[in-house]
């Protein structure tokens, strides 16, 4: 039986300060550290799925000792963020995160994104060009990728989708910290818990009021959106081209996305792009081989 809902999963103590900030309609929960400078962009962390702000916990004061403002974020409808009624629209979510690089007094940032952080931080960079100096990715290749049939995607990444197709039983039980542990060992490298030990405090943000059911109608938008006038709008966004430096990571030992399923960057990626794969990795490589992810970050903020 899951625990009861408990926030303080989101408010997890540590050199950064919690706050909460008002963006494009929407209240957001972020974990900031470091000051603003006029010479040096924002650097917008952005989770992915099943997780919240609490993935980058290895990355946000590295970044903030290097002179940089960061602010690690709460998605709409995860975490500590408010859970609106059309949570789950990728156009929507798209237009926050340019939305809270203005809310923090910036009209300059770096995005970095995991999963469905990735596939949104393609996403700003071709809405906000002027605003989005720098995109890294992590286990997230160009979101065109996601929408098209084909090899690209392994036999268990199928087999999550057709799972998300039952929402209340597979919202029921992504907030059982067993069940919970065990998808996020089967996404890692194998032996690697570097995103596993921390199910109970992934389950514990789920089991807030619709978060579980809001993450997951988040990741049937990324592929069923094409059936959707906004859906349809978001495609039409990611035909632009993305002139801004992108640097695109991999964990070698990714059960759910091959190599190959990074081969359509390039049709898109018309700045300087660079492809990395980390050994050792899995699914969640900022945990799984959070040093090295940090190593990464500081060497590419350090070419924007």
């Amino acid at each position: 039986m899951s625990a009861p809902a408990d926030n303080s999963a989101v408010f997890l103590p540590g050199p950064w300060q919690h706050r909460l900030i008002n963006a494009n309609g929407c209240q957001f929960h972020i974990a900031h550290m470091g000051e603003h400078r006029s010479d040096r962009p924002l650097v917008l962390l952005v989770h992915g799925f099943p997780e919240y702000w609490w993935t980058w916990r290895h990355q946000i004061e590295a970044v903030a000792l290097a002179g940089y403002e960061v602010a690690a974020i709460d998605q709409r409808g995860i975490g500590g963020s408010d859970k609106t009624p059309d949570s789950a629209d990728g156009m929507l979510l798209t237009q926050d995160l340019a939305a809270i690089v203005r809310s923090l007094g910036t009209s300059r940032a770096v995005v970095i994104g995991q999963g469905r952080g990735g596939f949104l931080a393609w996403s700003v960079a071709a809405l906000e060009p002027d605003v989005v100096e720098g995109v890294m990715t992590v286990s997230a290749p160009h979101p065109r990728t996601l929408q098209r049939l084909g090899t690209h995607l392994t036999l268990k990444t199928w087999r999550q989708v057709l799972k998300t197709l039952i929402p209340h039983y597979a919202a029921k039980r992504l907030t059982d910290e067993k069940v919970l542990r065990k998808l996020l060992t089967d996404w890692s490298a194998p032996g690697n818990v570097g995103a596993s030990e921390e199910a109970a405090n992934y389950a514990a943000a789920l089991r807030l009021p619709e978060a579980a059911s809001i993450s997951l109608e988040q990741l049937r938008w990324s592929y069923l959106s094409t059936s959707k006038i906004n859906g349809r709008e978001h495609m039409a966004l990611t035909r632009r081209f993305v002139n801004a430096t992108v640097w695109a990571v991999r964990g070698e030992r990714d059960p759910l996305l091959p190599a190959r399923a990074w081969r359509k960057d390039l049709e898109f990626a018309r700045g300087n792009y660079r492809f990395i794969e980390v050994p050792d990795a899995g699914h969640f490589v900022q945990e799984e081989q959070p040093s090295r992810v940090t190593e990464l970050v500081l060497e590419f903020l350090a070419q924007i």
